[in-house]
């Protein structure tokens, strides 16, 4: 089985509200003995300080040095690694390296917990997909035709995006977008071959594509997958309840929130997607900003119950 154990990491000094959210629901609700925050160098004493006192929460420093002897493909992965600025790029190799080296469940801070993993942790490893309007084979060359039906699919998103209640509206024709892999949520056993095969590709991605956006997360995840029969990919439901674009949903505020229609019953994980359209919200939410709104914006409803 894969263990009980949650991952989180973060990269920089500045620790948002949000992200000691997804400590805690995870810690709270999805069924771990333990959640482990991998963090850098620059995080600050105020929050090691706060963190310290979270029930349930350790805090491990990242030591590159030492993952990159004991993982498949780290001496090459090393030099490469330097030439990656970007947190969530570097977030991709380093939560492949810790997941092959001591197992347990990732998830990105951009998450709230609802359910428990537990009964997920039985498979050797484990992702989610997602509804996408652009599938990659289209994106980067598909027919005229393939294009043009990406192109409606990526408008009607943008209108239930928009509209209130759109995220009803969506769930009325998200059957008809493709699904593809996303790797906000991860679960594998230590020394997962899967996760062996992930790093070596990582490796193998050719100069010009290393340092692009997907590159190295999602992109290698999906195509990696055509060849890895052992990993289990649950639907959308699971956790990608709203996707991306529609996922602003979350943050529209109106009547009563509908946390039960929104919430499937397969739900587990809620990924709402930080890097979308609410990056600018996101410094803004703290416990005061969740209590003025629970009662009227399905985010602020579902981070309520881990306010201290």
């Amino acid at each position: 089985m894969i263990p009980p154990t949650a991952r989180f990491i973060w990269f920089g000094s500045r620790f948002p509200w949000v992200n000691l959210l997804a400590l805690r629901s995870a810690q709270q609700r999805g069924g771990f003995e333990r959640v482990v925050l991998h963090h850098d160098d620059r995080l600050d004493g105020a929050t090691r300080a706060r963190l310290a006192d979270e029930p349930g929460v350790t805090l491990e420093p990242i030591e590159l040095s030492e993952l990159w002897p004991r993982i498949p493909a780290g001496a090459r992965l090393e030099p490469r690694f330097a030439r990656l600025d970007k947190a969530n790029a570097r977030a991709n190799v380093v939560r492949a390296a810790i997941l092959y080296l001591e197992g347990g469940v990732y998830l990105d801070m951009d998450t709230v917990t609802v359910r428990s993993l537990s009964p997920l942790r039985e498979a050797p490893a484990f992702c989610g997909a997602e509804h996408v309007a652009w599938p990659g084979v289209v994106r980067h060359g598909g027919s005229f035709a393939a294009k043009a039906l990406a192109l409606g699919r990526d408008l009607t998103r943008a209108a239930c995006a928009a509209l209130p209640n759109g995220w009803a509206l969506f769930r009325r024709v998200e059957s008809s977008y493709p699904r593809a892999a996303n790797n906000a949520v991860l679960g594998a056993e230590a020394g997962s071959r899967f996760l062996g095969r992930l790093l070596e590709g990582m490796a193998a991605v050719p100069e010009d594509r290393f340092t692009r956006p997907f590159a190295l997360g999602t992109h290698l995840l999906q195509e990696r997958l055509r060849t890895e029969p052992e990993v289990v990919v649950h639907p959308p439901a699971a956790f990608y309840p709203l996707g991306p674009e529609v996922s602003v949903q979350w943050f529209r505020e109106g009547g009563p929130p509908q946390l039960d229609a929104m919430l499937l019953p397969e739900t587990r994980v809620v990924h709402w997607y930080a890097s979308v359209r609410t990056r600018r919200i996101v410094p803004r939410i703290d416990p005061d900003y969740v209590r003025a709104r629970a009662d009227r914006q399905p985010f602020s409803a579902l981070a309520a119950p881990f306010i201290a």
